[in-house]
């Protein structure tokens, strides 16, 4: 009773309010009623595309290497590549793009296909670029990672790094 005498009309305002409200949600039939086939569709974004770091467009996925699906899977294996560059790679027909990783160093040549990828491969010597299966030597500069069309040579000797990126490389590349 106390509500009352400080609030008068508090009881009417408030179901003059809920009145209101309920009747907000009604309208007519016509209006109440969706008709699917009048709906837009609804939006998708594009099946070929991934999304990574917002600040950089998105990449197509191609069922082949580019790019930038090869820093998105470095980061995303928690590896944190940054630009840079390095002297006295070998020349293997395309450009290299260097990474730093950590320590460590990968630079990474795509090919048009696996084909051109094999062929410059077999030009590598063995000595200094050692397959991902075998242990680097104190005589080896990188292990050599092949997946697809990618090419990679990995400048670290540290086992869990070698490991690591091997992993991410040769789990091959985004499918469309």
């Amino acid at each position: 009773m106390g509500h009352s005498r400080r609030w008068p009309g508090a009881r009417a305002r408030v179901g003059l309010l809920a009145l209101a409200v309920g009747a907000g949600g009604c309208g007519t039939e016509r209006s109440q009623s969706v008709d699917s086939t009048r709906l837009p569709p609804a939006a998708t974004p594009a099946p070929n595309v991934t999304t990574g770091d917002p600040r950089r467009p998105p990449c197509a996925k191609t069922g082949h290497w580019i790019d930038c699906q090869v820093r998105e899977r470095l980061v995303r294996s928690g590896l944190a590549p940054h630009d840079t560059s390095r002297e006295a790679l070998p020349a293997l027909g395309p450009a290299p793009r260097f990474y730093r990783l950590g320590r460590g160093g990968l630079a990474v040549y795509l090919f048009a296909d696996s084909v051109a990828r094999v062929r410059a491969a077999s030009t590598l010597d063995t000595v200094k670029y050692v397959r991902g299966s075998r242990a680097p030597t104190v005589l080896s500069q990188a292990s050599v990672i092949e997946n697809d069309n990618l090419l990679a040579l990995l400048f670290s000797k540290n086992e869990q790094q070698i490991e690591r990126v091997s992993d991410a490389l040769t789990a091959g590349p985004p499918q469309p």
